[in-house]
């Protein structure tokens, strides 16, 4: 009796700290992701998603470290976010330039610049942003089983991404702007025609969707790794990117969506230690190492059967995805 009373004490340790480390593993993504969303929704594809989450996440990094307020340190990110979407739109939007090398350039720039200023960084760590309890209702629905303290205990920025879901959702989809921003994507020229200013939202939309991609830079450094290293986002912008796809370019799907990615990522953190035996399944398919290439496979495979039921049903792609408008006189 009493070995079932501790393997179930275990069990739902271990399922706790796994919901737990998914919110903090999907804050980045689906903060990224739902800038990410609101710039496609009216046409601006941004591939310099993973560049940009770099950058702000080393300079977010540097100022805090150096001020000692991680409040400078979190504006710093989505401030440097600001300037890399003012960049992309320029390049975009005025010059009219490709919407993928434009973006590509900003992922390689900000892989350069921070190999090269980071290494004076890399030995160094953080305080980072303590969990607290959500207001209010936190405290007391904590204590709910298995996911009320993961759920209601983190850190605020786990729990701004999870409110800017219906945030963005209802914008999108309830408001006159967000109507001009999906017309924008879908027609830029009949809306234009109809007086909707399309430089502006397309300017607008850039910069927010960059700005959410500072933030969560500055998220992955400041709330959850706490220690910079050459390359840390490995690879989260662009998994950022294709959830945007996988989720049909709508908000609650793309948390659905970065939830599910973030539980194979936390997995791979949860089961270090464990004794898991030997053979296929206990040694190899719940290896660490093994499990670290889960969700990349996952996207992998939920890309690949998005694209083969693209014919069957609409995604609901914007029609003026990354295509230049030129206003004609």
């Amino acid at each position: 009796m009493g070995d079932v009373v501790l393997v179930a004490g275990l069990t739902e340790s271990f399922v706790t700290g796994l919901i737990g480390a998914t919110v903090t593993a999907s804050t980045p993504l689906i903060l990224a992701a739902l800038g990410e969303v609101v710039a496609e929704r009216a046409g601006m594809l941004n591939l310099g998603v993973e560049g940009i989450m770099l950058l702000s996440a080393l300079f977010s990094f540097m100022v805090a470290l150096t001020t000692g307020s991680l409040f400078l340190g979190f504006l710093t990110g989505v401030v440097v976010g600001i300037i890399a979407g003012l960049l992309h739109a320029f390049l975009t939007v005025s010059l009219k330039a490709d919407q993928v090398i434009s973006g590509i350039m900003i992922t390689l720039l900000g892989a350069a610049v921070t190999a090269f200023v980071g290494d004076d960084w890399a030995s160094r760590s953080i305080d980072g942003l303590e969990k607290t309890y959500f207001p209010v209702i936190g405290e007391p629905l904590s204590a709910v089983p298995l996911v009320g303290e993961a759920l209601f205990y983190s850190t605020p920025t786990a729990f701004l991404a999870v409110l800017l879901v219906p945030v963005v959702w209802y914008g999108l989809f309830r408001t006159n702007l967000g109507q001009e921003i999906i017309a924008v994507g879908e027609d830029p020229e009949a809306a234009d025609t109809v007086g909707v200013p399309v430089f502006r939202i397309r300017y607008g939309v850039t910069v927010f969707g960059s700005a959410m991609a500072g933030l969560a830079g500055a998220h992955l450094i400041l709330a959850w790794i706490n220690q910079w290293s050459t390359g840390m986002t490995s690879g989260l912008g662009w998994v950022a990117i294709a959830l945007v796809i996988v989720s049909r370019w709508r908000p609650f799907y793309a948390l659905g969506v970065a939830f599910i990615f973030s539980s194979l990522n936390a997995l791979q953190i949860r089961v270090q230690g464990l004794e898991l035996g030997d053979g296929l399944v206990g040694g190899l398919l719940l290896d660490p190492a093994f499990i670290s290439i889960y969700p990349y496979v996952a996207t992998i495979v939920v890309l690949a059967w998005v694209s083969r039921n693209e014919l069957d049903e609409r995604l609901g792609r914007p029609e003026a995805l990354a295509s230049p408008y030129t206003r004609e006189e």
